[in-house]
């Protein structure tokens, strides 16, 4: 059971999967920035394992996953 936990913990602290782009942009009046503005965006990847534990469509097959792991043990 250790080794499924550990294992688990690996597969989710993968380091993060996404595509980030930052811009910003101002207008100079008198050496002073104006109406600053600031674009964050990111695109993440999709991970099977996360959206496996989150979907609610696999919300039936991730309770027979763990009532199976439950009554084995």
């Amino acid at each position: 059971m250790i080794r499924i936990i550990i294992i688990l913990f690996l597969l989710t602290s993968n380091p993060v999967l996404a595509d980030c782009k930052y811009y910003a942009e101002a207008d100079v009046v008198n050496d002073e920035l104006i109406n600053k503005k600031e674009h964050y965006t990111c695109k993440e990847k999709d991970n099977f394992f996360v959206q496996f534990l989150t979907d609610p469509k696999y919300e039936t097959s991730l309770i027979m996953i763990v009532a199976t792991l439950l009554e084995n043990l």
